[in-house]
């Protein structure tokens, strides 16, 4: 396994406490987070009706948070996210570290599988594996280092990201990395990735069958939370091995995702 690997606890290396929650804290938090996923904003009535809160609450999490720059008021006077949500969002996508309950994921599920499992999300301005641990089968498909991943569109962690990306972000990542054939498997023709994409989407994971390497496959899922996804948790298996487990393989992976993450439903 490489070294990202961390003990539980905190930063500084002391013991995680027991859990405690603070009810304003989570009300803010969640308020936050339905907020950035409304396109043009929400006005307070909207915003105390969708979390189910008063309107007097509403109004004094709002101001909180607009105090503190997480949200701001646009044109029409609809609450959108505030400037200092970008120091944050930034400050995640240029970091290294990996939260230990997706570390956790990872180790478990190389360890059921007994393959190579890796972890892959958006970087600052590109798709980046996170960490990898590499399977304890005799055959087996070599750890892949953390840093740049390329060629997102022929590889299933790759895909799963693409596919549950913005439809601006997938774009930007197309025009920068103009798909190329890595195996004659490799699907480059921009229609022909939409419609993968798309089944992807529906089913919620992906495969890489041979298409970034002749001899290794992959299946790959996304952990997703409040609707968004947060990473793409993966297997990179022999193509043989695929063949011969794919269901049991799939179902396990799905089972991991599920126990740090929303497993993607599937569209109807």
């Amino acid at each position: 396994m490489n070294s990202l690997g961390t003990m539980p606890g905190d930063a500084d290396g002391a013991p995680a406490s027991p859990k405690t929650r603070i009810q304003s804290v989570a009300r803010a938090s969640q308020l936050l987070f339905w907020v950035a996923k409304q396109a043009h904003g929400a006005n307070a009535k909207e915003i105390a009706s969708a979390q189910g809160l008063a309107l007097p609450t509403t109004y004094h999490l709002l101001n909180t948070l607009a105090d503190e720059g997480l949200l701001a008021k646009d044109v029409h006077r609809r609450y959108i996210l505030g400037r200092n949500t970008a120091i944050l969002a930034q400050a995640y996508l240029r970091g290294r570290a990996v939260p230990e309950t997706l570390l956790s994921a990872l180790r478990e599920l190389a360890r059921r599988t007994e393959e190579t499992a890796y972890l892959a999300d958006w970087g600052e301005n590109d798709i980046r594996v996170l960490a990898s641990v590499e399977g304890s089968q005799i055959v087996r498909v070599a750890e892949a280092a953390s840093g740049p991943y390329e060629y997102g569109h022929a590889r299933a962690n790759g895909k799963v990201l693409l596919a549950f990306a913005t439809p601006e972000l997938r774009q930007s990542y197309l025009r920068a990395h103009p798909p190329v054939p890595r195996t004659k498997n490799t699907i480059c023709e921009p229609g022909l990735i939409e419609r993968e994409l798309g089944r992807i989407r529906d089913r919620g994971y992906a495969f890489d069958e041979e298409e970034f390497a002749i001899g290794v496959s992959c299946v790959a899922a996304p952990i997703m939370h409040n609707g968004h996804v947060i990473a793409a948790l993966g297997l990179s298996v022999p193509t043989e091995r695929l063949k011969e487990n794919r269901p049991d393989l799939t179902a396990t992976l799905l089972e991991v995702v599920g126990t740090v993450g929303d497993v993607a439903e599937p569209a109807s």
